[in-house]
């Protein structure tokens, strides 16, 4: 089943907004992901084609990790508009 494409900073959005449904007293708003990457695909079998960091306290990490998931079984980067933010040459 195919998944429908988002740019790297949409799918960012779709992340904080996932973090700020699944936690208490908007402590979601902790979490700080950065802009996905196009996922290698020899790092493993993961079934959507991004990966993401995030900084947030150990105690928000859990929220962090089932907010990726549900953004992930939504969502796959679009590499076409990875780079929203315009810092790339064309």
């Amino acid at each position: 089943m195919s998944r429908e494409r988002l740019g790297a900073e949409s799918l960012r959005d779709e992340l904080n907004q996932a973090a700020l449904r699944l936690s208490l007293d908007s402590e979601g708003a902790k979490i700080e992901f950065m802009l996905p990457t196009l996922a290698d695909p020899e790092d493993g079998i993961a079934m959507h084609n991004w990966d993401v960091q995030a900084f947030c306290p150990e105690e928000l990490d859990g929220i962090a990790r089932k907010a990726v998931e549900q953004v992930a079984a939504t969502w796959d980067l679009d590499p076409h508009v990875a780079e929203e933010s315009g810092d790339h040459p064309d």
